[in-house]
This record gives structure tokens, C-alpha cells and sequence, in this order.
């Protein structure tokens, strides 16, 4: 029997592990949630590619009716904690990974060394 691997995610020192939704950087590895998991998965996938807002939306919510009532909102406040962890797990400064924003467009993950 063939032992599958994990997809993991990697931009900068910053790492996804699809499979046991960890986060991880040079300090430490924090386990996330579904929302902040499916924002990281859906980043980090395309690395400094903008993601619009309904692209995030649709990824952590796959049924319209399971939707909050302001999704930006808690994409917003999902994203502000993630750049909180980022910090946290050691991926910060000059070659630091962080998650942009492009007002009116979304957002996206990049490597500072790589802009």
C-alpha cells in the first residue's frame, strides 16, 4: 500500500500542511480553523496572484446559504489574525512573508524577497 504525502504549501519560510491544516515558519506551527485554513490554502496556492473577494468567499463558504450575513467582514478580521500569526510563527521582516491587499480588487501572499 502507498503512503501518500501531504500536499503542503510554501512561500518564503512560511509553510501550509493541506492535510493537518498547520501553519508553520521558523518559530513554531500553529493549527488553524476552517475559515483562516481555507484563506491560506486559497493564498498560498498561487502565491502573489490577487484572490478577489468572492474567490475567497466561495472557497470557505461553498453554499451560498451557509454564508454570514457580511462575508467581507469576517474575511477581513480572518486575515488580520492571520498576518498576526504570521508574526507570531517567525516570518516576519525584510525576508518575511506577508498578505497584501489590493483595494477593490483582494488580497494575495507574497515573499518580501521575491517583490
Amino acid at each position: 500500500m502507498a503512503v501518500m504525502q501531504d500536499e503542503i504549501y510554501r512561500v518564503g519560510k512560511l509553510s501550509l500542511d493541506v492535510g493537518r491544516h498547520v501553519l508553520a515558519g521558523p518559530r513554531g506551527e500553529v493549527l488553524l480553523a476552517r475559515v483562516p485554513f481555507r484563506i491560506m490554502e486559497k493564498l498560498m496556492r498561487r502565491e502573489g496572484v490577487i484572490q478577489s473577494q468572492d474567490a475567497i468567499t466561495q472557497a470557505i463558504w461553498s453554499d451560498p446559504d451557509d454564508e454570514p450575513d457580511d462575508p467581507g467582514r469576517v474575511i477581513r478580521e480572518k486575515i488580520s489574525k492571520l498576518r498576526g500569526l504570521i508574526c507570531l510563527i517567525g516570518t516576519e521582516g525584510p525576508s518575511g512573508v506577508e498578505i497584501r491587499n489590493e483595494r477593490e480588487v483582494g488580497y494575495y501572499i507574497q515573499s518580501r524577497k521575491s517583490r
